[in-house]
């Protein structure tokens, strides 16, 4: 399935901040899912290098070495269902991102949520998590190096269109775009 075909991600917007969501179903079992949520040596093949204290108050680092980098706690750890965290980097302060997995037949589904972004920052991030997911996909899927197949400004173009999303940053301040 290509990624501009794949479910866009939806959102609700509160006043200047919005929660976004997103649902996938990946045809592996919800373990295998899990472990690609959480273990530093798969985060790496599809969000970057990242550390993770496995527990309840754990430390979280996500995208270590990029531009923007995260850092949070973890608020949820109920392997291997839930996983629930803080999200801070210079994009979104103090917002949190929740994964929610259920058995789904031969599968697992996965409910996608990150609450409280900044509207501004719409056009950054409803993009950045499709291709992320998409490149979650691409591995569980068997690929030796996950990719999208939609760029994210490909992906960017396509929210700002579909969403009409006017007033939100493109680019990511102090960046070369």
């Amino acid at each position: 399935m290509s990624d501009a075909n794949e479910s866009l991600g939806t959102f609700e917007r509160h006043g200047d901040d919005l929660d976004v969501r997103f649902e996938r179903f990946y045809p592996r079992p919800v373990e295998t899912v899990w472990s690609a949520l959480t273990e530093p040596e798969r985060l790496k093949d599809w969000m970057g290098a990242s550390r993770v204290e496995p527990f309840v108050g754990g430390r979280i680092e996500l995208m270590i070495g990029g531009v923007q980098p995260m850092t949070g706690r973890i608020l949820v750890w109920d392997p291997p269902k839930t996983l629930e965290f803080t999200w801070s980097n210079a994009d979104t302060q103090g917002s949190v991102v929740r994964y929610e997995l259920f058995r789904d037949g031969g599968g697992a589904r996965m409910i996608f949520t990150h609450k409280g972004i900044p509207y501004a920052r719409s056009g950054l991030m409803l993009p950045g998590w499709h291709t992320f997911l998409a490149r979650l996909r691409s591995l569980l899927d068997g690929a030796a190096t996950p990719r999208a197949a939609q760029s994210w400004r490909e992906m960017q173009r396509i929210y700002v269109d579909h969403y009409q999303l006017r007033g939100v940053l493109l680019d990511v301040p102090g960046s070369n775009g």
